[in-house]
């Protein structure tokens, strides 16, 4: 009678077996030999286990609906993700000054800028030795590699995108861009190797210049149809085939690929127009340095590129007694 008393309050509130004695008024050490604690907690199992199954059943009859999903825990999981995302110096445990060197650092990656800009003080070889110092800050290093990597993701730059720019600057064919080309001249192709005009039209111009300046007329043995693209004829007396030199230059809107990237525009001045391009020669120096091929190296001299002085004493030649008596000196 008293075990399915209990059974059935366990089975409902959990309570223990002297809870249970205690709020009946019965004594424990004499009930507890009609109660089982185990057979109470194998009844309460098998009566969740119906339970959960039951409701599982119930579940899978009936389809989930977004309204079904708690607001708080959806609010949750996105802050979650936005809060994993966000990415702050701060959380680094750096002062002022270092989160200061840092974001200057990132800017150009110059160690020395870096730390100047930061308020650091320091001139030429000082600061070059305390910014590398700085550098290998355990926490300022982590927080470098972060930031790099959180600007990679965020701008989807990788290295191997930002080696392919600079490859593909320092291999660019400039002939893409412009050219010097050795091209005909008037007589190249003129009848008998005379001078040759583009076309009647031409021909009067001159006529009517060589009237007003009182000169012969031009003659038009040579024939009419020059064409200043043609390459130049190797039997030309007048030029004797080298032709004449002009430069040439591509329309830059075809321009694809390596040329592409190597262009940087033009410049018209007082001497026509000039193409500018990118340095190739520094282009392949950023990607020697990128595989290593470059090793920078600093070298600390004294005036004049002399040896540093120091003013320390080498007492290495001198025996242990004669150590005592200086020190015994230096104490009087």
């Amino acid at each position: 009678m008293l075990q399915q008393q209990f059974l059935a309050e366990h089975a409902i509130t959990g309570i223990s077996p002297k809870e249970w004695c205690e709020l009946k008024e019965l004594n424990y050490a004499t009930a507890r030999r009609y109660i089982k604690i185990s057979s109470a907690q194998n009844a309460q199992k098998t009566a969740h286990k119906k339970l959960r199954t039951a409701q599982k059943k119930e579940c899978a009859k009936e389809p989930m609906r977004n309204s079904d999903i708690p607001t708080a825990q959806s609010n949750g999981s996105s802050n979650a993700h936005d809060d994993e995302n966000t990415f702050s110096l701060r959380n680094y445990g750096l002062t002022e000054q270092q989160i200061k060197f840092v974001s200057e650092y990132l800017i150009d990656l110059n160690r020395t800028g870096a730390y100047k800009r930061a308020g650091y003080k320091g001139e030429g070889n000082t600061a070059y030795v305390n910014a590398t110092r700085m550098l290998r800050n355990a926490k300022v290093s982590r927080a470098i590699t972060d930031a790099l990597a959180e600007r990679e993701r965020r701008t989807e730059i990788t290295q191997d995108a930002v080696l392919k720019i600079w490859w593909d600057i320092a291999t660019a064919d400039v002939n893409e861009l412009t050219e010097y080309r050795r091209l005909c001249c008037r007589h190249c192709w003129g009848f008998g190797f005379n001078y040759q005009w583009r076309d009647s039209i031409e021909f009067e111009d001159a006529i009517k210049k060589a009237v007003v300046a009182k000169k012969p007329p031009p003659q038009d043995v040579g024939g009419y149809g020059y064409d200043e693209t043609l390459d130049p004829n190797p039997d030309c007396p007048r030029c004797n085939g080298a032709g004449i030199g002009r430069a040439y230059f591509h329309d830059t809107r075809d321009l694809t690929g390596s040329a592409r990237r190597v262009f940087a525009g033009v410049k018209e001045g007082k001497f026509g127009v000039e193409v500018i391009t990118r340095n190739q020669d520094e282009a392949l120096k950023m990607v020697a340095q990128h595989l290593g091929m470059l090793k920078n190296k600093t070298e600390l001299t004294g005036v004049d590129g002399g040896p540093i002085q120091t003013t320390g004493i080498d007492l290495s030649h001198l025996s242990f007694e004669q150590l005592l008596q200086l020190r015994k000196k230096g104490e009087k």
